[in-house]
């Protein structure tokens, strides 16, 4: 991989990691503080968060994402 690769990676990566944490953070705080059980976001663009909560209380996330290559 050389160095232009490396750096149209790097964006993608960023992106992944922003939408990761907006599911992990504002998506799962709104579920709770609405006390829903279960919630789905979607981009629009291919990824998808979906958050559950467990009978046990825990809260499950699972994220996905479609690419085009």
């Amino acid at each position: 991989m050389d160095i232009l690769e490396k750096e149209l990676e790097q964006p993608q990566l960023k992106n992944k990691e922003n939408w990761e944490g907006f599911i992990k953070t504002q998506v799962l705080d709104f579920l709770i503080g609405h006390n829903l059980q279960a919630i789905t976001v979607d981009d629009g663009a291919g990824k998808k968060g979906v958050i559950k909560r467990t009978s046990s209380g825990d809260y499950k996330v699972q994220i996905t994402s479609n690419e085009t290559l």
